[in-house]
C-alpha cells in the first residue's frame, strides 16, 4: 500500500536518523526539577550521583538545551573533569575557560588565567541580563580537594561582584563519599557551597518508566508542529492502523528483564538510557522498510531490539573492567 500523504522531511534528516534529540526520564525529571528548586531558593551546590553510564552525560544536555529554552538569560556552561593524578591551576582554569568558549592563550599565567575567566564570566552574564551562572561539572568525581578549593574562589570572588555561581556536579558514587570527607575534615565551606543537594541518577528500572518514555516517540514532532510525531514519521502506515510506542512498555520492559536475567548480570535490572534508546531507535530505523498496516512489535521483535542495543555486552564489558581495576 502507497502512502497517502508524503514526509514533510526526509528520513535522513529526521532526529533520529541524526541522533539529536533528547527524551526525559523519570530521573532526568528530577534532575531538572533540582535545577529549578537550587535556582529558585538560590542553593548554590548540589551533587548528582549515579553509575556509571545509566545516562547523567545525556541528562546534563537534556537539562541544559531545556534551561537555555526557558531562561534564555541565563549564564549556562558545561566542564568535563578529567582524571589527573596532581591538580593543576593552570589545567583546570584553562578547561573552565574552554568551557566558556573563550580558550587559554597559550603560556599564561594562573593569575591571567582566571582574570580572563572572571572577565568573560562577568562579560556575558552582563550582556544577557542576569546574574546566575550555571555550571555543570560532568564526571566530578574526578575533582580533588585542590580543585574544590579553586572553585570557592571563583564562586567569591563572582559574589563579591554581583554575580551568582551555581555547581550541579555530576558524577560516580564517589562524589557522596566526598561530600562525607569533607564534612568529617570540616571542610564545611566547600560543603555549604558545593554539596547541600544530593540526588541519586537512576536508568529504567520498571515497565511503567519504560512507557513514559516510549511515549514521547509518540509525541515528539519533526517537523516541529507538523502533526508528524516521531511514530508516524517512520511507520506511517503502522501508526495510522493503531501502532503506538507506548503499548510497547510491557513487552520492551520484559524483553531487558529477560536478557539481563539470561546473562546472570549482577543487581536489579536498570536499563542506562543509551541502550534503552538504542533499542527503541532501532525499533522504528528497521521498522520503516517494512511498514504496513499490519505491522506490529511483538516479544520477539523486541528481544531482537534489545540485542541491538548492545546491552548485554556493555554491561559484561563494564563488569569485566570494574573486576580489573579492584583487583
Amino acid at each position: 500500500m502507497a502512502i497517502a500523504q508524503p514526509r514533510p522531511a526526509s528520513l535522513e534528516d529526521h532526529p533520529i536518523s541524526r541522533r539529536t534529540y533528547r527524551i526525559p526520564t523519570p530521573s532526568i525529571a528530577a534532575f531538572r526539577a533540582l535545577v529549578d528548586e537550587c535556582l529558585l531558593l538560590y542553593i548554590t551546590g548540589a551533587l548528582i550521583h549515579g553509575r556509571p553510564r545509566i545516562g547523567k552525560t545525556y541528562a546534563i544536555e537534556f537539562i541544559r538545551r531545556d534551561l537555555e529554552r526557558r531562561h534564555p538569560r541565563l549564564s549556562i556552561y558545561k566542564m568535563r573533569c578529567t582524571r589527573s593524578q596532581i591538580p593543576s591551576e593552570n589545567s583546570f582554569f584553562s578547561a573552565l575557560l574552554y568551557a566558556a568558549n573563550h580558550p587559554a592563550q597559550s603560556g599564561a599565567s594562573k593569575a591571567a588565567l582566571r582574570g580572563r575567566l572572571l572577565h568573560k564570566l562577568r562579560q556575558v552574564a552582563d550582556t544577557k541580563g542576569d546574574e546566575r551562572i550555571v555550571l555543570f561539572a560532568d564526571e566530578a568525581q574526578n575533582l580533588h580537594e585542590l580543585h574544590y578549593e579553586w572553585l570557592r574562589d571563583l564562586h567569591d570572588e563572582l559574589e563579591s561582584n554581583g554575580l551568582r555561581l551555581f555547581v550541579f556536579l555530576v558524577g560516580q558514587s564517589q562524589l557522596v563519599a566526598q561530600k562525607s570527607a569533607f564534612q568529617a575534615q570540616d571542610k564545611g565551606q566547600i560543603v555549604a557551597r558545593f554539596m547541600v543537594e544530593e540526588l541519586a541518577f537512576r536508568g529504567i528500572t520498571s515497565a511503567a518508566q519504560c512507557r513514559a518514555v516510549l511515549k514521547a516517540y509518540d509525541q515528539g514532532e519533526y517537523p516541529e508542529a507538523s502533526g508528524w510525531c516521531y511514530t508516524r514519521f517512520h511507520v506511517p502506515q503502522a501508526y495510522d492502523a493503531g501502532l503506538r510506542m507506548l503499548d510497547s512498555a510491557g513487552a520492551l520492559w520484559h524483553a531487558f528483564e529477560d536478557a539481563h536475567i539470561k546473562a546472570q548480570l549482577d543487581g536489579p535490572v536498570e536499563i542506562p538510557m543509551k541502550y534503552f534508546t538504542a533499542a527503541a531507535e532501532a525499533s522504528l530505523l528497521i521498522s520503516t522498510a517494512s511498514d504496513s498496516p499490519t505491522l506490529t512489535f511483538d516479544t520477539p521483535f523486541w528481544t531482537s531490539m534489545v540485542e541491538r542495543s548492545r546491552y548485554v555486552l556493555a554491561q559484561k564489558a563494564g563488569s569485566t573492567t570494574l573486576s580489573a581495576i579492584s583487583r
